[in-house]
């Protein structure tokens, strides 16, 4: 069942997928869309779930599962999956690369792989932290590499 992401439990589970250069508008309204339709009808063993979904800074979609009455099953997440899988190939983008750290640099987003880090940043750089598991810790996805992952890294 689909539901407003902001209304959605502070305590939902949440997974993050990330784009390397920013969404345009249309891509979006694709995502949203897409995303929207597979939850209005997502299960777990014939189970509703109860799901929201968001896009943040033009980066980030953010899908959000209330597990408080029902979680997802292997295989529910794997249809997840799949149709993330889908809108990269639709739209020729790469959502699920985890071997890219997204940093806030010159006020803007930027995308860096994490081989590359220690060149490109130090220890106060401000990364999102896109391994968070509940939707509450979005309030702080946003830190400095020391408190997060990726600080061996530099």
């Amino acid at each position: 069942m689909l539901v407003n992401f902001n209304t959605i439990n502070e305590h939902s589970r949440i997974w993050i997928y990330a784009v390397e250069q920013k969404f345009t508008d249309e891509q979006v309204d694709y995502i949203l869309s897409s995303i929207s339709d597979h939850l209005q009808n997502w299960e777990a063993h014939k189970l509703p779930l109860t799901a929201g979904v968001t896009v943040l800074e033009n980066h980030f979609i953010v899908i959000a599962l209330d597990e408080s009455e029902y979680r997802a099953s292997g295989c529910s997440i794997d249809t997840l999956q799949a149709m993330i899988q889908g809108i990269e190939k639709k739209l020729s983008i790469s959502l699920m690369n985890r071997l890219n750290v997204f940093l806030r640099l010159n006020d803007e987003i930027q995308c860096v792989p994490s081989f590359k880090l220690a060149g490109n940043t130090n220890k106060d750089t401000l990364f999102y932290d896109l391994t968070i598991q509940n939707k509450s810790e979005l309030k702080s996805y946003l830190k400095p590499i020391s408190q997060g992952w990726c600080s061996h890294l530099i």
